[in-house]
């Protein structure tokens, strides 16, 4: 055991004189050290306790974590502790090292490389049951870590570090307690002395102990929502709704509200409302509408805020979703339960906890307090496909070998040859990836350890098995499909104009790709104009689109995953969708190499859809949307002054009720003006609170790159 002299990096200094080998083991007693011994903070303006592991020796639930930079600083600040700190830096980030050791084959790495796809690159988000701690206090956790221990003998390591993480939430419970009464002392302010007793008081039983109202719930659960790394809160108004009953209408609104900022300031991923049970009852209650409420009045855009909608769901939740929407704060998100409970329930996941899923992320799929189903495990860019059967296996951007060969391209007789060999392509750059994932998966699973969420998400405890080494009731994967419109619509061409029409020959259009167009101004005007384009209600496009999409979800689900699953598909691109178009060199639907205006969901190609929005949803339940498992995203721009009516409230809400009686599973809405957008490009200071949906996430306007903006504007408006 090392003999430290500094105070400093206490969770390095656990971890590295714990003496067991136990890398679960090592990582609660870095905790605990860490509860013991690192910097605490009261939010008096707040009421709220923090506890996030962020030093040079970091931890969250996706592993050990370094910041080089950060004891190189402290050693010039504090030379006099340079050997301990050198010590740590030095033998803790050997430990790191460790978690780095997941190896793709060559194949995979050259395809990465290009840029069209990656796979394994996260730890994974998941949905913990951090409100069991409100609900039955850290001694009930420890009782039901001893029952699973006596049923599990020879995993005694992996519940000492289990019951060592509890012990380090009670330790920070302890000291917030004595910090709260010594603030106590001088405060003068009657809110800060309000919410200093009241953080006293929670901690007196708490966290040992349940909670007994809102206002103690939300201290402990953000208190152990930031020890666990600040994630997604998940199914907020179902595992609050207990506690917000019970509590004083002024207190509870005090504490949301508290909360909410929190969330905000934190950037917490996805908080989910509403919903079904497996009996189709509604789950809306008042806490749902106190959140919505919150979230208008605050226009905020984080948290991202999921709410589930079915057949019963009331009419006055469809009006706060239209109201909330109406500010231009890009939330919520709404869900179809009726399109995503089918899709779990494909996945073997039975009634009762399909209908408890949750977002995570952007918009990924979870199940509340069950599962870690990837979060997102990978993704590719569907259209490289189209490069990789028109130059036989080569990049057009690189000239890299990197797909199959499916042939000379030139010497297909007929389209369905053309399509044939394009699935190839598709099936082996979904086997890349998923292999690639499950690599990491299994890597992930025995150097990734997580004792702390490993309590509070089932099936760990009961198995013995870590958070991500198939301890979880659910261990599903999720891939997602990037540039989906842009492979439809280069297919369209190539049917089009080489086969149908004969407007070209295969080779002279190999041949202009190959030349990014330059020297053929014909060929990329007939591209560029061509009017038949996924997203306008024509048949023969959306026929190709759903033949596409459904058979790389069924696909998808084929695949085994490490975790003791299945993978399942999805469309969330996040900040993807320039970084997609980079990867790509030129194509048949007009695409120039390397250029960035690509689909950042489901839809058309941002300004392709011109038929207005029935269109394009028409054109989007060309897929089966029970078959993806993963957010199946669709991004619709609507007029702020059409959108702000009685005319337009009717409209979306209709259009809204059309998609999911159809089976469509979710819609994201930007409400703003082409003018707003193109200003805030030239004035970015007159527009600091725009915001808009980006990918599954809402985001403000300046803060994207040049490319994202440039692929918001483009993006239809409908109404304007």
């Amino acid at each position: 055991m090392y003999n430290f002299k500094i105070k400093r990096e206490p969770f390095g200094r656990g971890f590295l004189n714990c003496e067991s080998d136990n890398i679960s083991k090592k990582c609660a007693a870095g905790m605990v050290q860490a509860a013991k011994d690192m910097d605490l903070k009261i939010d008096t303006g707040l009421g709220l306790c923090y506890a996030k592991i962020d030093l040079g020796a970091h931890y969250d639930h996706d592993g050990l974590g370094i910041w080089e930079r950060l004891f190189d600083n402290l050693i010039k600040e504090y030379p006099e502790e340079r050997e301990d700190l050198l010590y740590i830096k030095e033998n803790f980030g050997d430990w790191v090292d460790r978690q780095k050791v997941w190896t793709p084959s060559p194949e995979q790495l050259a395809n990465r490389k290009e840029g069209y796809m990656w796979s394994g690159g996260v730890g994974g988000h998941a949905n913990p049951d951090h409100a069991d701690v409100c609900h039955f206090g850290t001694d009930a956790l420890r009782e039901k870590i001893e029952k699973y221990r006596a049923l599990n003998p020879g995993k005694d390591d992996f519940y000492d570090a289990c019951s060592m993480s509890m012990d380090a939430l009670d330790i920070l419970g302890e000291r917030y307690r004595e910090m709260a009464l010594e603030m106590l002392k001088d405060e003068t302010d009657p809110d800060i002395k309000s919410r200093l007793r009241k953080i006293a008081d929670t901690f007196n039983h708490a966290p040992k102990a349940p909670c007994r109202d809102f206002a103690e719930a939300v201290i402990v659960f953000t208190l152990v929502f930031d020890f666990d790394g600040q994630d997604s809160p998940g199914w907020f108004d179902q595992y609050m709704y207990d506690f917000w009953k019970v509590t004083d209408s002024d207190l509870r609104l005090k504490y949301l509200d508290s909360i909410w900022e929190y969330f905000h300031n934190v950037r917490a991923w996805n908080l989910t409302v509403s919903g079904s049970d497996e009996n189709w009852n509604d789950l809306t209650n008042d806490l749902t509408y106190a959140v919505l409420e919150v979230t208008k009045q605050k226009k905020y855009h984080t948290p991202n805020l999921t709410v589930r909608t079915h057949r019963n769901s009331p009419k006055a939740l469809i009006t706060a979703i239209y109201e909330t929407l109406a500010t231009g704060c890009g939330l919520p998100a709404v869900y179809n339960d009726e399109v995503v409970v089918v899709a779990l329930e494909r996945l073997g996941i039975p009634s009762h906890d399909a209908h408890m899923y949750v977002m995570n992320g952007c918009n990924q799929i979870d199940i509340q307090g069950k599962s870690h189903m990837g979060l997102e495990d990978g993704q590719f860019t569907v259209a490289k496909a189209i490069e990789f059967v028109l130059h036989n296996g080569r990049s057009n951007r690189t000239g890299a070998e990197l797909g199959l060969k499916t042939g000379d391209a030139t010497k297909f007789e007929n389209f369905e040859q053309f399509y044939e060999a394009f699935i190839k392509q598709v099936d082996y750059i979904i086997d890349l990836v998923t292999d690639m994932s499950n690599i990491a998966q299994e890597s992930y699973g025995t150097t990734f350890p997580a004792p702390f969420r490993s309590v509070l998400i089932d099936g760990c405890l009961e198995k013995g098995l870590e958070y991500k080494n198939r301890g979880p009731i659910y261990g599903h994967g999720q891939i997602l499909v990037n540039a989906f419109a842009e492979a439809v619509d280069s297919l369209v061409a190539v049917k089009r104009f080489v086969y149908d029409e004969k407007r070209f020959s295969m080779a002279e259009l190999i041949s202009a790709l190959e030349n990014d167009f330059e020297g053929y101004d014909d060929i990329y005007r007939i591209l560029k104009n061509n009017d038949q384009r996924f997203g306008n209600d024509i048949k023969a496009v959306d026929s190709i689109a759903g033949e596409l999409m459904d058979h790389i979800n069924s696909r998808l689900l084929t695949i085994p995953t490490f975790r003791g699953g299945y993978f399942s598909g999805g469309c969330s691109p996040f900040v993807d969708a320039p970084t997609c178009g980079k990867a790509l060199g030129a194509l048949p639907n007009g695409l120039k190499k390397s250029e960035r205006l690509i689909a950042d969901s489901i839809g058309a190609t941002p300004g392709c859809d011109v038929n207005g929005p029935t269109a394009l949803i028409n054109s989007c339940l060309a897929f089966d949307h029970t078959l993806p498992g993963s957010g199946f995203i669709l991004n619709i721009k609507f007029d702020r002054a059409i959108f702000n009516s009685a005319a337009g409230e009717a409209a979306f809400t209709s259009l809204l009720k059309s998609y999911f009686e159809r089976n469509g599973q979710m819609i994201t809405v930007t409400v703003v003006s082409a003018e707003e957008l193109k200003d805030a490009q030239i004035n970015p200071d007159n527009h600091k609170d725009l915001i808009v949906r980006v990918g599954g996430y809402s985001d403000l306007f300046i803060n994207l790159d040049e490319h994202l903006q440039e692929n918001v504007i483009a993006r239809t408006v409908y109404g304007a």
